[in-house]
């Protein structure tokens, strides 16, 4: 295999391919998230966060297998798998006073790294919506997943920490 090119789903492709960089993105993230659920579980009050983080770092898997595969319908995101992400938003939400100008980051080390966290999503995120553009069929529910992921990860960085 050259450096310019790899299998996608069997097929040859350039690695600069838009398939590729949501992959690249997503296991970028996906590691990133393994750094802040170790960063959590020194606290054992964060024990309920690490275990949402890791059912995250499990779909995230599913969305690369998916970006990879966009045929098997077994990997396409479920509405629920939205709406669980909506729900932790909303309980998490409770715990933070309503935000009224800019947040910069930096007020712990955890913030700021959940904060990196959330630009990572983000970054993946407007690939897929670039992918999607290009006609490629991808699963609706999972760019809004991602949506919806930076929305979580930047709540949880305005928890006390």
């Amino acid at each position: 295999m050259g450096i310019s090119s790899c299998d996608l789903n069997w097929q040859r492709i350039s690695k600069n391919d838009s398939m590729i960089q949501i992959i690249g993105a997503i296991d970028e993230l996906n590691s990133y998230l393994g750094l802040i659920k170790a960063m959590l579980s020194k606290e054992e009050i964060r024990q309920s966060d690490c275990q949402f983080i890791e059912e995250i770092q499990k779909n995230l898997m599913k969305l690369m297998s998916h970006v990879s595969d966009n045929k098997n319908e077994k990997l396409f995101f479920t509405q629920d798998i939205v709406v669980s992400l909506e729900n932790e938003v909303i309980r998490l939400s409770e715990n933070i006073p309503r935000l009224t100008g800019f947040v910069l980051p930096g007020k712990s080390i955890i913030e700021a790294q959940i904060q990196v966290g959330r630009t990572i999503t983000r970054r993946a995120e407007r690939y897929f919506a670039a992918a999607v553009n290009e006609e490629r069929k991808l699963c609706p529910n999972a760019g809004e997943y991602l949506n919806k992921l930076s929305d979580y990860l930047f709540i949880l960085s305005q928890q006390d920490y």
